[in-house]
């Protein structure tokens, strides 16, 4: 039933799509869709600087973020407003999104138009796209579904050869397709002197010791992570303070209400799992450990990629105790495990995809 509802949304898409087929395309104007605030706000910050006409798709609770932007046009997401939706993406010159839009199956860009894929990781060690274990491969209406939503694509913004193996792997990409400039996610940690800023979070949030971060990736169906006991945690180890932070569909609230950069700035350690997390927090350094109870299950079920593979068994904890363990042995990967992914990465990465898209703007 559910594919059948997304070929009947891409149908009514592509009819939309007629009716604006002849508007004309703007070269100052840009759409931004939205999801993942962090990954595309700093584009939006600094196209609006440039005096660029922005309209951003987004849902409700991501409009906070763009408030203090004047000039900026904001687009509830959702059916209602597919009309809008489909309007402004008519007549812009550069769409940039931060993951899978399935609005893009259905729209049909004109020649002078370019989609830029930032997507919503700094990484990957679990499958995704075509590589998903859950995408039914034999299914030939399913994948065609899927590639009409990949092939809108035009360039994807790597921060490494990694992810541009993923991009290649998961969604067909080529080499003609990457965008070497780095990540702009990613520029705020390239300019910190981050032991001073670890130390005035500690300070601010008085903690003292060390810190261990647990983020823990999406399970399928909103299934709960398992959460790590704090007062064991703390007993067993004194010298360290918990924080968790669960992905944002199973929060609860016993998890921390500290954004998720300043907890990155604030760990002296991250405990993690298959998320791209464990490779963001290694441009600042800090270590990870790897606490993998159902490593098994996840891998059958949504598929781990060789990236994780490649990660030694030494830094992966299948148990509680066996976690903490491993922690008061120091026993934890290495930043420079995934030094690979960082290679574009630099406090230049905003400049060099704003430049990119200006040459696009020109074309």
């Amino acid at each position: 039933m559910r594919q059948i509802i997304k070929k009947l949304y891409i149908i009514i898409i592509g009819f939309l799509n007629m009716i604006y087929q002849k508007k004309k395309v703007q070269s100052d104007q840009i759409v931004v869709m939205m999801t993942f605030a962090e990954d595309v706000l700093p584009i939006i910050e600094a196209l609006n600087r440039k005096g660029y006409k922005l309209t951003v798709i987004g849902t409700e609770k991501n409009r906070k973020y763009i408030q203090h932007l004047e000039d900026i046009v904001f687009l509830p997401a959702g059916n209602k407003q597919v009309f809008k939706h489909i309007k402004a993406l008519s007549s812009a010159k550069v769409v940039v999104i931060d993951t899978y839009y399935l609005i893009m199956g259905g729209f049909k860009k004109k020649k002078q138009q370019t989609v830029i894929q930032t997507w919503h990781a700094a990484g990957a060690l679990k499958n995704f796209g075509f590589t998903d274990r859950q995408v039914d491969l034999s299914n030939n209406k399913i994948v065609q579904q899927y590639k009409k939503v990949y092939d809108a694509t035009d360039k994807y913004i790597i921060g490494g050869e990694p992810m541009a193996a993923c991009f290649t792997e998961s969604f067909g990409a080529n080499e003609e397709q990457f965008l070497r400039t780095g990540l702009p996610r990613l520029v705020p940690y390239t300019r910190l002197d981050v032991e001073q800023r670890q130390q005035e979070l500690k300070q601010q949030y008085g903690i003292n010791g060390k810190v261990a971060v647990y983020v823990p990736t999406y399970r399928e169906h909103k299934q709960s992570n398992r959460q790590i006991d704090k007062q064991k945690f703390e007993a067993e180890l004194p010298g360290y303070t918990l924080l968790s932070k669960l992905h944002p569909s199973i929060a609860t609230e016993q998890q921390t209400t500290i954004n998720l950069q300043s907890l990155m700035i604030l760990a002296d350690v991250i405990i993690s799992d298959y998320s791209s997390l464990a490779i963001e927090a290694s441009i600042l350094k800090k270590p990870t450990l790897f606490y993998v109870y159902d490593e098994a299950d996840y891998n059958r079920t949504r598929g781990l990629n060789v990236f994780y593979e490649k990660i030694p068994e030494a830094y992966k904890a299948y148990s509680e105790d066996d976690l903490m363990h491993k922690l008061h042995e120091n026993s934890y990967a290495p930043a420079r495990l995934f030094e690979a992914w960082h290679e574009y990465n630099t406090k230049d990465s905003l400049t060099s995809i704003i430049n990119e898209i200006e040459e696009m703007v020109k074309k």
